[in-house]
């Protein structure tokens, strides 16, 4: 199994941000727009732009993540993903199997990720954040990076651990998104908030070569 490079590790977040930074200033040239290579995917975030927030719904034991996960394969700038999994670490071997390039996509785990890694806020080392399932995310927290975002040219991927309703809003969202495997042949996505509305199914095929399991 591959081992996750030292610099991808839940180690200092200054030392995050300086492994960061040299990537970033290396990689200039890289789009900001969000891309899959997934025709109708990428037909859901045509108009996702920097500054913008995205919500995902997405259950655990639904391969819902697999989805976002598409987003993180073409060419992307200095990436983070902040996960807080209840005690679940992050395996090198699943995501590169997946496709996803590990040198542009950083990982730090953290309950609090407003308080804790403030300072990723603060700059634009990392054009994409992800915040996964955090334990406690409360309206200031999401007033905050979605302020930040707009202001260093973030896109935000806040992901909850729950379906999202459509009788609750999120004002500081621009596209709210349900995600989960239908079966063993195609995912489903519900858009709740965004350019259009309704269900959208992917083939598995289109996903991931295999079947398999990543929650």
């Amino acid at each position: 199994m591959a081992s996750l490079p030292v610099k991808f590790t839940d180690t200092s977040l200054q030392q995050q941000l300086q492994s960061a930074r040299s990537l970033a200033n290396k990689r200039s040239r890289q789009t900001q727009a969000l891309r899959s290579g997934i025709d109708a995917l990428d037909e859901c975030f045509a108009q996702i732009k920097p500054g913008d927030l995205i919500e995902w719904g997405i259950p655990p034991g639904l391969n819902g993540r697999l989805i976002p996960l598409q987003l993180l394969k073409q060419d992307i700038p200095p990436s983070v993903w902040i996960y807080h999994h209840h005690g679940l670490g992050v395996f090198a071997s699943s995501w590169i199997s997946h496709g996803v390039d590990l040198q542009r996509l950083f990982f730090i785990c953290s309950e609090h990720p407003v308080r804790e890694l403030r300072p990723i806020f603060l700059e634009d080392t990392f054009k994409r954040i992800i915040i996964d399932a955090p334990r406690k995310f409360s309206t200031g927290d999401m007033a905050f990076v979605s302020q930040q975002a707009r202001k260093q040219g973030q896109i935000i991927f806040l992901i909850r651990h729950y379906f999202l309703s459509e009788k609750r809003g999120n004002p500081h969202a621009s596209l709210r998104i349900n995600t989960w495997q239908s079966g063993k042949r195609s995912f489903s996505l519900q858009l709740i908030k965004g350019p259009g509305s309704g269900r959208i199914s992917l083939p598995y095929s289109a996903v991931a070569e295999e079947y398999g399991h990543y929650n």
